[in-house]
């Protein structure tokens, strides 16, 4: 540890008091390399200002990038320790935030794309988001001018809405089929990694694909990176003992239990209408182009109940690998004959949960459930 380190990380101490609360923003990212490393800063400069402009000093200290980067130890850190928005809340505890947003650059045929959240640090909730499309870096500019002021003030709508702490204590309701619990964490013991969980009726599960590397379990084309955003790949009968202590893999009943949850009509072991955008992350999913028409969609979902599904797509034993970014494929415990099991899937043009079976040697996503 540096002197400066403890010198940056005692100013970013001093400089948020306790009567205010924390919002970090967090450097702009693009995968894509669509604009350079200055106009990103740039954009993210631009990004804080209105925060700073719209939040109330004596309620809200907008931290800087100096303190940011005193919470994660370096710069490169801070630029590289998050780029999906699956983990922007965990990066905002990180850096000791209450709040925490981030926009990310893409590209969509000739135009650049940015899309901005903002997270609840603590809850993991999204709070609010807005996108937009420009062919140029001034017109990206010119959407966060419009857009971020409403953005900031979704916060200030929270905290004016939060309910007054009552002297007495107060019965806690009953889980409701339009609403969760807070997300939790699960510490996997045999490599430490830690998992977000979400209680969905009663049922509690994995909030993010699990990656434990076990034997029979790919990284999607091999790439580690892929394994830290969609979690790792397995064939069935290394998913079937895949899950920590005190979770398994779930088997039909328990994917129909989750189904009939988010919507009743839903009969078992059939495809669930409207099911894939309740559950499907609100980020991470590819655009669908209808070919007749050309209108084109988002593939994103609503994220209603905290399952935050992504699209890691499926590969063989043999190393080949397909439709990453289009379709989630997780596996279930239960068998269709000795050479078939059950899976669910969720793809980026339409709004279901498919029932479907594949083959057990096929390498898929694991959720995992709580016994």
């Amino acid at each position: 540890m540096t002197r400066l380190y403890f010198i940056l990380l005692f100013l970013a101490l001093a400089a948020y008091g306790q009567q205010q609360e924390r919002v970090a923003i967090i450097n702009t990212v693009d995968d894509r390399d669509s604009i350079g490393t200055s106009d990103l800063t740039y954009l993210t400069d631009r990004l804080r200002g209105v925060a700073v402009k719209v939040l109330p000093k004596q309620r809200y200290g907008v931290m800087t990038t100096e303190s940011i980067v005193a919470f994660l130890g370096s710069q490169e850190r801070a630029q590289k320790e998050c780029r999906e928005a699956s983990c922007l809340a965990d990066l905002g505890r990180k850096v000791n935030a209450d709040y925490v947003a981030q926009a990310r650059i893409g590209r969509f045929n000739k135009n650049l794309t940015i899309k901005t959240e903002l997270y609840s640090s603590k809850s993991g909730n999204l709070i609010g988001s807005f996108t937009g499309d420009s062919k140029s870096l001034q017109g990206l500019l010119g959407i966060i001018n419009e857009e971020a002021p409403s953005l900031f003030k979704e916060l200030l709508d929270v905290v004016s809405t939060a309910p007054t702490p009552s002297p007495t204590p107060t019965p806690i309701p009953p889980i409701s089929t339009s609403a969760t619990t807070p997300t939790n964490y699960l510490e996997d013991s045999r490599d430490g990694k830690k998992y977000r969980t979400v209680v969905i009726g009663k049922q509690t599960w994995m909030a993010e694909n699990l990656n434990y590397n076990a034997n029979g379990s790919k990284c999607y084309d091999n790439k580690p990176a892929n394994c830290d955003k969609y979690g790792r790949l397995y064939n069935w009968e290394t998913a079937m003992k895949a899950c920590p202590k005190g979770w398994h893999l779930p088997s039909d009943k328990d994917w129909n239990v989750l189904m009939k949850f988010v919507n009743p009509k839903c009969s078992d072991n059939s495809d669930c209408k409207n099911a894939g955008t309740k559950l499907k992350a609100t980020s991470g999913w590819n655009d669908d182009k209808d070919e007749e028409s050309g209108e084109v969609r988002s593939g994103n979902g609503e994220d209603k109940y905290g399952f935050r599904a992504l699209p890691g797509g499926c590969g063989s034993s043999s190393g080949n690998f397909d439709i990453v970014g289009n379709n989630g494929l997780w596996w279930s415990a239960s068998e269709n004959n000795s050479n078939y099991a059950s899976d669910r899937r969720m793809n980026h043009y339409n709004e279901d949960v498919n029932y479907n079976s594949v083959g057990k040697s096929v390498l898929c996503s694991v959720r995992c459930l709580k016994d």
